[in-house]
This record gives C-alpha cells, sequence and structure tokens, in this order.
C-alpha cells in the first residue's frame, strides 16, 4: 500500500489513513502519515479550528518508497512527538543533525529501511529533555555508529534504547553510563568493537 493524502486541500493533521492491524505497538488502531492529538482528551484531530493541537505524530510504518536523505528540515518539527519511519528501502545517508531543534520528540522508531539508510547517531537528538524512547531495530544499513561524545542533560528522560540487528560498529560510548533513567538497553546483534564500559554496570533504573 501506499500513502497520497498531501493535498493543498486538507489541514496537515489530515494527512493520515487510517489502518487496523494487530503488530501496532499501541493497538489495532494505526493512523499512517502525519496526525495530531488535542490538548483536552489526546483525541486524534483533523484541524485545528475548534481543538489546539498538543502533538503531531509523523507515522510512515507502511512502505510508501520514501527515497533519499531525510531533509535537514525535519528540525522544524518543533511539536512532533513521535517519528516512526517503516520499510522504506530507499531512503539514504545518515539522521540529521538539525533534529536536536525536535524540542517535543517523545520517541524515535526507525525499523526495516533501506541498505544505504544509516550513520553516527547525532549527538544532539541524544540531547533532547524529553526524548524517552529510541528503537532503531533491523536496518540493512551497513555504517551505524554512535557518537563518542555526548554531553548528556542532567536532567535527561531517555528510559529504553534499543540498537537491535542494525550492524553498529565501533566502541560502546561510556557515555551511555550517565544516563540515569535509563530502564532498558539492547546492543544485540551488531558489530560493536572493544569492551562494555564498567560504568554502565552502575546503571540503577
Amino acid at each position: 500500500d501506499s500513502l497520497n493524502f498531501l493535498s493543498p486541500d486538507l489541514h496537515e493533521c489530515n494527512w493520515h489513513k487510517n489502518y487496523t492491524r494487530s503488530n501496532f505497538p499501541f493497538g489495532d488502531f494505526d493512523p499512517v502519515g502525519v496526525f495530531c492529538e488535542d490538548k483536552v482528551d489526546g483525541n486524534i484531530l483533523l484541524d485545528d479550528y475548534q481543538y489546539p493541537v498538543e502533538f503531531m505524530m509523523v507515522n510512515i510504518r507502511i512502505a510508501n518508497d520514501l527515497n533519499g536523505p531525510l531533509p535537514t528540515e525535519i528540525g522544524y518539527l518543533m511539536d512532533c512527538r513521535s517519528l516512526m519511519l517503516e520499510n522504506h528501502l530507499r531512503l539514504t545517508g545518515p539522521l540529521p543533525q538539525t533534529m536536536g531543534n525536535m524540542a517535543g520528540l517523545f520517541s524515535v522508531a526507525l525499523l526495516l529501511n533501506g541498505p544505504k539508510f544509516g550513520g553516527e547517531l547525532p549527538s544532539s537528538l541524544l540531547r533532547l529533555k524529553y526524548l524517552n524512547t529510541i528503537q532503531i531495530q533491523d536496518n540493512l544499513g551497513k555504517n551505524w555508529s554512535l557518537p563518542s561524545n555526548v554531553r548528556v542533560r542532567d536532567d535527561t528522560q531517555l528510559e529504553r534504547l534499543l540498537l537491535v540487528r542494525n550492524s553498529f560498529a565501533g566502541a560502546i560510548p561510556s557515555w551511555i553510563a550517565k544516563l540515569k533513567q535509563l530502564q532498558t538497553l539492547d546492543l544485540s546483534m551488531n558489530n560493536f568493537q572493544g569492551a562494555i564500559p564498567e560504568a554502565i554496570g552502575d546503571l540503577s533504573s
């Protein structure tokens, strides 16, 4: 299936289609595309005429032939709460550093994307205050790596760092031990080299 809803006649909160499928992590209802939630009770909005928008979600979790690199302009989505990209075999390049401008970002999920997609994770992404979950899993790219130096915020809220089956290479950086709220860390089935920093064993969450 593919999406073709970016019509100038529709409000951007209505740039999605609703699907029902059992593998959506938040239940069977899967609004694929761009959708918004209101500030009152979290309902999905089709526009912002009656209720103010609280969050925007970008959920492109079906094959839609996205190709090329993610544009640096993605950093303008400062109200985006969730970014999900799945099964786009022609995506290329690393994540842009401008993702560090997405101040409201809560979760990032990148799954099953193509062989030319990947690179060093932007350090700016890892410094976002409200970021709770990073899931990068089963991508085909061979150039994934973690930045060697990240100035982790004292008030970091990152709880889940899941980097499974992506061919991540290089050393496991010591700054992971500074993620004081981290509850789940999965770096399995990659190509990391060297010893695991001892300080990671001191994480108490």
